[in-house]
C-alpha cells in the first residue's frame, strides 16, 4: 500500500486554490477472458496540479464476476485538455491499483474461498461534459485493469461529477489546526468479504486529534459482532491524510493497524493483527458537533477480509 499512500499524500497535501473534483461512477465490466459481463461502481478524488495535469484516488468496485468479488483503490496520473471550462474535456490517466479479492477455491471441504490482494495496473480514458455556470458534470470513463496473475477486466463507467472552486485545502474551519480533537460514536453494518457477504451490526468510538494541517490521527475501538464468521473486536490505530473541500466538509483516508483482542471461528491459523484502510467525509455541523461517515477495509493473511460502513456523529473540541 506504500505506493497508493504516498500518491495520495502528493494529492491530499497540495496547497493551490484549485478546483477538486468528486465524482461518482456506476456501469458495465467485462472479463473478455471468462466472457462474462457484470457491474462496476466507484468514486473518485481528483487533484488538478495544472491546467493539463491531474493526480486522482479512486475507489472501484469491479462486481460479482463468476468466482471473484474484486475492489480496490487506484491512484492515477492524468493528462487532461483542460478541466475547469464549460462544454467537452477529455482526458488519459494511468497508475496502479491495490487490489481485494474474494476468490472461490471449489473446495468440497475446508476453506472455500481466499481472501488475495495484490497490485495491478490501470489505465484509462475519460470525457467530460462541464455544464456552463455550474460545477457540476457529466463522465464517461473506460478502465482497463491488468493484474499479474488474474483475468484482466475493462469497465465502462458514466459519472456524475461536482467540483470544489478555491479552497486551499487544509482545516479552514480551525483557527489552529493542531489542537483538533474529537471524539465521535459509529454504528453501522459489518460484511464479510466471501462469496455470500455474511453481515454483521457493528460499532466504533473514535478519538481523533489533528496532528498537521493536512494529517489526523485516529484510536478506534471496533466491535464487530458476535456471529461466528465476524466475532472480532479490537482497537485500530490510523494516520489519515486529510483535505478541506468547504469549509465544513473534509475527506480523507487513513491506513493502519487494528489490532484483535478476539478473532473470527476457523480452522486456519488467525492472527491477531490486521491491517484496516479507510475513506471517510466528515461534516461540520457547528463548532463543536460533527458527522462522519466512513467505510474501511479490514485486510488479513487469514482470509477473513472484512468491510465496515459507518455512520456517526462526534463532539469536536
Amino acid at each position: 500500500m506504500q505506493r497508493t499512500l504516498m500518491a495520495a499524500l502528493a494529492l491530499l497535501a497540495g496547497g493551490a486554490a484549485t478546483a477538486q473534483e468528486v465524482t461518482a461512477y456506476g456501469g458495465a465490466l467485462r472479463v473478455r477472458e471468462a466472457d462474462e459481463m457484470t457491474f462496476s461502481v466507484g468514486a473518485s478524488y481528483s487533484h488538478p496540479l495544472s491546467e493539463h495535469f491531474a493526480l486522482s484516488l479512486s475507489y472501484l468496485n469491479e462486481g460479482h464476476p463468476l468466482e471473484h468479488h474484486r475492489d480496490g483503490v487506484a491512484s492515477q496520473l492524468w493528462v487532461r485538455t483542460g478541466y475547469n471550462k464549460p462544454g467537452w474535456s477529455f482526458g488519459a490517466g494511468a497508475g496502479r491499483y491495490y487490489f481485494f479479492d474474494t476468490t472461490d477455491l471449489h473446495s468440497p471441504s475446508g476453506r472455500r474461498y481466499t481472501n488475495d490482494h495484490g497490485w495491478a495496473t490501470i489505465v484509462s480514458l475519460q470525457a467530460t461534459y462541464h455544464y456552463p455556470d455550474s460545477r457540476w458534470y457529466n463522465q464517461v470513463q473506460i478502465n482497463r485493469i491488468t493484474p499479474d496473475s488474474k483475468d484482466a477486466t475493462t469497465a465502462l463507467m458514466l459519472g456524475v461529477g461536482y467540483q470544489f472552486n478555491g479552497v486551499k485545502g487544509d482545516k479552514l474551519h480551525l483557527v489552529d489546526a493542531t489542537t483538533d480533537e474529537s471524539v465521535s460514536l459509529m454504528g453501522g453494518r459489518g460484511i464479510r468479504n466471501s462469496l455470500r457477504s455474511e453481515g454483521s451490526t457493528i460499532a466504533a468510538l473514535e478519538y481523533r486529534r489533528a496532528v498537521g494541517r493536512y494529517v489526523d490521527w485516529t484510536v478506534t475501538a471496533i466491535d464487530e459482532g458476535n456471529a461466528p464468521q465476524s466475532k472480532r473486536n479490537g482497537v485500530a490505530t490510523q494516520l489519515w491524510l486529510i483535505r478541506s473541500l468547504s469549509q465544513k466538509v473534509e475527506l480523507g483516508m487513513g491506513a493502519g493497524w487494528y489490532f484483535n483482542a478476539k478473532v473470527p471461528d476457523g480452522n486456519q491459523a488467525r492472527s491477531h493483527k490486521a491491517g484496516l484502510v479507510s475513506v471517510a467525509t466528515r461534516y461540520h455541523l457547528d463548532k463543536h458537533v460533527v458527522g462522519t461517515v466512513n467505510f474501511g477495509r479490514v485486510v488479513t493473511d487469514y482470509h477473513r477480509d472484512a468491510d465496515l460502513l459507518l455512520v456517526g456523529i462526534g463532539y469536536s473540541f
